[in-house]
C-alpha cells in the first residue's frame, strides 16, 4: 500500500480513474486474494484491469505517459514523415531525404510505442477468458516494460529532433564590459568550451586568437565539427556576465563577455527545376547575317519562383544559346542565395552580441553564492569551479537549460497548431 501511495504521488495522471473506482483498502484485499502469487509492483500492473467494463482510450490513458503537447507534436512528426515517404516514392527531394533522415529515429520509437499500446490493449481482453488470463497476464508485464523503454527513447529523441542539426560551428568569444577582467573571463569560457568538445569527441581547430596580457583574450574564433555539435554549443551563445573580486583587488567586479555562435554555411547548390522554367526562342537581333536574323535562334528563360529573366544570343544554334541562359541563371540565383546566408549569418551575430551591457546578460556566475544562473530559462545550478574545470559541470547546466527549452518550445507547436487548426474550423465554418 505504501508502495502503491508513492506511484500515484509520481504519476497522479495515470491512476486518477482507478481511484475514483478503488480506495486503497479494496484495492489491497483483490491483489491478496487474486494475486498473491506475484510481487506488488507486478500486480499493481495489472490492477489496472480490474474494471471490464473499461473502454479503450480509458486503458490507454492508463498506460500513455506523454503529455498532450507531446503527442500533439509526435502526431505532426508522423503525419509529415509519411507525406515526406511518399514525396520519395515519387522524386527525389533534397528536404525530403534530409527530414527524414533527422526524424527517422523518433518516427520509429513513437510507432512502437503506440503499437505496444494497442497490444496491451488486445491483453486486456484476453483476460475476460479464464484459459488466457495467464498467458495475457504475462504479456501485460512484459509490454508495461517495452512501453517505459519507448517512453525514455521518445523523451531523448524528442530533444534531439528539436534541437538545431549543425556538425560544423563557428565559436567566438570577446571580452566585452569590465576591462582585465572581461579579458581573463572570456579565455575561462574559451578553454571550457575546449575543453567540452575534446570530452565529446569533436575536432576543436583555433582560427585566430587575440592575446590580452599572460592570461586574457580580446577575441578569438574556433571551428568546432561533430556530430549535432551545434545543439551542444547554441545555448551558450549571448553576453555572459560574471560577479566576482579580481586577484588585484578586495571589491567585487562585475565584467561581461560575449560568446556567438554561428553555423557554418554549407556548399551552396542550386538545383534548376526544368518546370520552372519559361523558355522561348525568337529572332536575333544585331550582326550575323541572315543566318542569325531569320532563325529562331535567340533565347530567353524567365524563372517563375524569382521572376529573373535573361537571354543570350551570342550562339547561331538555339540549343547552345538555352544553355547559356542556364548558366547565366544559376550564376543569379547562387549569388542571391549566398548573399542571404552571409546576411543571415551577420543577423544572428549582432543578435547575440547586441551592445555587451551588463544588461544584455543571459547567463550570471556569481562567485559569492557560488551559483550559476540562466536568466533566459529560470535555471540555476550550484558549482562554479566544476563547470570550468569539469565537463560534468557543463553537461548538468546544458541539460536543464535544454529541458527548459523543450518544454518551451512543445508549448509553442501546440498553440501554433491549434491555432491553425481552429483557423481552418473558422473559415469552413464560414
Amino acid at each position: 500500500k505504501q508502495w502503491y501511495q508513492r506511484r500515484v504521488r509520481a504519476h497522479p495522471g495515470h491512476s486518477s480513474l482507478l481511484l475514483q473506482q478503488h480506495n486503497l483498502s479494496s484495492l489491497h484485499a483483490k491483489l491478496r486474494t487474486q494475486y498473491t502469487s506475484l510481487k506488488l509492483p507486478t500486480a499493481l500492473v495489472l490492477c489496472k484491469f480490474f474494471s471490464q467494463s473499461d473502454s479503450v482510450q480509458e486503458i490507454k490513458d492508463r498506460f500513455d505517459q506523454l503529455t498532450h503537447q507531446q503527442r500533439i507534436y509526435l502526431e505532426t512528426i508522423k503525419k509529415d514523415y509519411d507525406d515526406a515517404t511518399l514525396i520519395r516514392q515519387v522524386k527525389h527531394s533534397q528536404a525530403s531525404e534530409r527530414f527524414l533522415g533527422k526524424f527517422t529515429s523518433l518516427y520509429s520509437a513513437y510507432k512502437d510505442y503506440c503499437d505496444t499500446l494497442n497490444t496491451i490493449v488486445e491483453c486486456h481482453e484476453l483476460l475476460k477468458e479464464p484459459e488466457m488470463e495467464e498467458i495475457a497476464r504475462d504479456d501485460i508485464i512484459t509490454m508495461d516494460k517495452k512501453l517505459q523503454s519507448s517512453y525514455s527513447e521518445i523523451q531523448t529523441e524528442i530533444i534531439d529532433s528539436l534541437l538545431p542539426s549543425g556538425n560544423e560551428i563557428f565559436l567566438e568569444v570577446r571580452m566585452a564590459a569590465g576591462g582585465v577582467e572581461s579579458s581573463m573571463f572570456a579565455s575561462e569560457l574559451l578553454r571550457t568550451y575546449e575543453m567540452v568538445a575534446v570530452s565529446r569527441g569533436f575536432q576543436w581547430t583555433m582560427l585566430e586568437e587575440d592575446a590580452r596580457g599572460d592570461v586574457g583574450i580580446a577575441r578569438a574564433i574556433a571551428s568546432v565539427s561533430g556530430t549535432d555539435v551545434l545543439g551542444m554549443f547554441q545555448f551558450e551563445a549571448g553576453v555572459h556576465r560574471v560577479q566576482r573580486v579580481p586577484f588585484n583587488d578586495t571589491r567585487t567586479h562585475t565584467s561581461t563577455a560575449v560568446v556567438i555562435v554561428t553555423n557554418k554555411p554549407e556548399d551552396v547548390k542550386i538545383d534548376i527545376n526544368e518546370d520552372d522554367l519559361e523558355i522561348s526562342y525568337m529572332r536575333a537581333s544585331g550582326p550575323g547575317g541572315q543566318f542569325v536574323q531569320r532563325t529562331m535562334s535567340k533565347c530567353r528563360i524567365v524563372h517563375k519562383p524569382t521572376g529573373i529573366s535573361v537571354t543570350n544570343q551570342t550562339s547561331r544554334l538555339a540549343q547552345d544559346n538555352k544553355k547559356e541562359c542556364i548558366k547565366k541563371l544559376s550564376a543569379i540565383l547562387l549569388k542571391q542565395e549566398l548573399d542571404e546566408t552571409l546576411s543571415d549569418t551577420e543577423q544572428t551575430k549582432k543578435s547575440q552580441a547586441k551592445q555587451g551591457d551588463r544588461s544584455d546578460k543571459i547567463r550570471t556566475y556569481n562567485y559569492k553564492s557560488g551559483v550559476i544562473t540562466d536568466h533566459r530559462y529560470k535555471v540555476e545550478v550550484a558549482g562554479i569551479p566544476d563547470y570550468f574545470s569539469d565537463p560534468e559541470g557543463f553537461s548538468e547546466l546544458h541539460g536543464k537549460v535544454s529541458t527548459v527549452w523543450q518544454l518551451q518550445q512543445l508549448a509553442q507547436i501546440a498553440d501554433q497548431i491549434s491555432s491553425e487548426k481552429s483557423k481552418k474550423a473558422g473559415q469552413t465554418s464560414n
